[in-house]
């Protein structure tokens, strides 16, 4: 999962913002950004967590400045949606291709969720289209890191998906403003993406311990039935 997606819809007011909270919120945006990074596939892959990670610091910035000298920058606060849907778009295809599954569902997907935006020129395309990618991104992952012999990354993923939608209940709170029950939300958000970096990290290692190369995806070279196949072929290339 990524940023608090559903904590950064546009609200009549802003909540007010403690320096600290702003700091800290750089946190999760980090995390996410590192466990998308590490489960890209292929250099596409890395382009959409780049992407991701731009929406997220670009949103973390836009706190910071607005906590710490009352700055409000709106560019900064708009870029999260349109970057995490496009960079989601991007990072599912990769992942897609890496288990020879059909991804242009996901490209008209994509494409219809941008032309929408436009036409309305509303966020809120961007907004479904972006929490529909980062959650489809957790489900293949986690079978990408089944096939790849890593129960306990193949269950994390699910979690990190059911610790940021217990934000929900949360944000709409009566006291979802006051700054105790914001830092209750960071800490919840924190959570999840922790879980997630730890999650694209194990399937990373599992992996790379099983020979598995990540840039072969981009060559479709690479079995996508997990790592016994891979190792049959590479023993049988040897004999």
């Amino acid at each position: 999962m990524f940023v608090d997606v559903w904590s950064s819809l546009p609200t009549a007011e802003t909540p007010d913002l403690s320096m600290s909270l702003a700091v800290q919120d750089f946190a999760p945006a980090l995390l996410a950004f590192l466990g998308y990074l590490l489960l890209a596939p292929s250099a596409l892959g890395r382009v959409g967590a780049l992407l991701m990670g731009l929406g997220g610091l670009a949103k973390s910035t836009w706190k910071l400045l607005h906590a710490g000298w009352s700055i409000d920058v709106p560019w900064l606060d708009d870029l999260l949606f349109p970057l995490l849907a496009a960079g989601g778009v991007l990072l599912a295809i990769a992942l897609h291709r890496r288990l020879r599954w059909s991804w242009w569902p996901l490209a008209a997907a994509g494409l219809v969720a941008a032309g929408l935006a436009v036409k309305q020129m509303s966020v809120q395309p961007a907004f479904i289209a972006a929490t529909a990618f980062v959650i489809w991104i957790s489900i293949v992952g986690a079978v990408w890191a089944w096939r790849n012999g890593e129960a306990l990354a193949a269950a994390l993923f699910p979690i990190s998906v059911l610790a940021v939608l217990a934000l929900v209940p949360l944000r709409n709170h009566p006291a979802s403003d006051a700054l105790a029950f914001q830092w209750v939300q960071q800490g919840v958000n924190t959570m999840a993406q922790l879980i997630f970096c730890v999650a694209g990290a194990l399937t990373f290692r599992a992996v790379r311990r099983g020979g598995g190369d990540f840039p072969a995806a981009e060559r479709g070279d690479v079995p996508s039935w997990g790592m016994p196949e891979e190792r049959t072929a590479r023993h049988r290339s040897r004999l």
